[in-house]
């Protein structure tokens, strides 16, 4: 019953709800949302979803569902939500300043930035570098301390109250305990491995650099300046009005992901459609040197199997493999254009972010629901999208 109530709901939503800013008559663009909107009812489990479109210039917001299971209440392109590890991004962003600010250097030992002895942090006489926090080839462990084995059996449903009440009680110094007893099992910058551990360390790396908390590093550099006033990390008791629920894929509402203030850097920040679109604008930027590092292209992946392959000619297309840059992901297809993205999800939200910079064009797509479906969903709405500005 309370399924069927959630899909009479949804689709009374979508079907009045429709959120266009800019341009008010009908538009291709507009026509496809009205297409992609069809699919999005055939999913009942989802909650609620924020659109924001750029193209050339052109800022168009849709919005679907409520941001409240249960209740009226239609999210808009200020809505506020999780938005995970594409929190990672920032953190790349603020890491290619210090190197244009020639503060750091990308191939500098981390443990020139900590204090004590790491010889564990190297292997081989290989030492872990910036830029491997930053492409995810640091070889460290997703978290530090590891999971204990009381969030490794737990039921699905729990593990993000119980993973919140641990790690919420850790401390700086629990995380550099923890990174003492660390053991690299390959050279790093050679295997690409999600470590939210390396994200959080080069947080820590960057509030010594700049001498300032992540927090006010991130507004001070990157939401000030863009004017990104809804984009923040949230606290343990979030009070916005704005902000939307998030739920899992059995409609359960999940508690606010990273609140705590341990591995808030990896995963932490929420925003809203409006204001990711200004940050989708700054990535379009490629005469920025900022911008232009955090999309070089580290290493290349195949994609079929997952493994690391030999650098490719900058003018050659090979559709059979991904690159890897700092925190984003890059594929160039055939026909030229290239993708560059970010994902992110947390216990109740998911989120994509993806900018196609030969057409002058991004998308991001947030829910307020996640579960496997929803987030294979999110890419597969923004291709569409792709598709439609490849047109001449």
């Amino acid at each position: 019953m309370k399924n069927c109530y959630t899909l009479l709901l949804f689709i009374f939503i979508l079907s009045s709800q429709l959120v266009i800013a800019q341009n008010k008559q009908e538009t291709k663009l507009d026509s496809l949302i009205q297409k992609i909107g069809e699919k999005i009812k055939a999913n009942p489990q989802l909650a609620g979803l924020s659109m924001g479109v750029y193209h050339k210039g052109e800022r168009s917001f849709y919005n679907f569902g409520t941001t409240e299971l249960g209740k009226t209440l239609a999210p808009t392109e200020n809505t506020i939500y999780e938005i995970g590890s594409i929190t990672k991004t920032f953190a790349s962003l603020l890491l290619a300043n210090a190197v244009a600010e020639k503060k750091v250097k990308m191939e500098d030992d981390i443990r020139k930035y900590l204090d004590g002895e790491y010889p564990n942090l190297e292997y081989n006489g290989n030492p872990i570098k910036l830029i491997n926090l930053a492409n995810t080839t640091s070889g460290l462990p997703d978290w530090l301390p590891s999971f204990p084995y009381e969030l490794q059996n737990a039921p699905a449903d729990s593990v993000a109250i119980i993973r919140s009440r641990i790690y919420g009680s850790y401390t700086r110094k629990d995380f550099y305990d923890a990174l003492h007893k660390v053991k690299l099992d390959t050279v790093p910058g050679l295997k690409p491995h999600h470590s939210n551990a390396g994200a959080q360390l080069l947080a820590y790396i960057l509030e010594r650099v700049y001498k300032a908390p992540f927090e006010q590093l991130i507004q001070t550099y990157i939401t000030a300046p863009l004017e990104m006033w809804n984009t923040a990390f949230l606290s343990s008791a979030p009070q916005s009005g704005l902000l939307a629920k998030g739920y899992n894929e059995k409609g359960t509402q999940m508690p606010y992901d990273f609140t705590m203030p341990y591995f808030k850097a990896s995963g932490g920040l929420s925003s809203c459609t409006a204001d990711l679109l200004k940050y989708v604008q700054l990535q379009l930027d490629e005469n920025n040197k900022a911008i232009q590092t955090c999309h070089q292209r580290t290493l290349n992946v195949d994609v079929q199997t997952g493994k690391v392959v030999g650098p490719l000619p900058e003018d050659k297309v090979n559709a059979s493999v991904y690159s890897v840059g700092l925190n984003w992901f890059l594929y160039k297809y055939d026909n030229g254009y290239t993708q560059i993205w970010a994902d992110g999800g947390t216990s109740g939200f998911c989120s994509y972010l993806v900018i196609y910079p030969e057409l002058k064009s991004g998308v991001v797509i947030l829910s307020n629901e996640v579960d496997q479906k929803t987030f294979n969903m999110l890419p597969g709405i923004a291709y569409e999208i792709f598709q439609l500005f490849q047109q001449k």
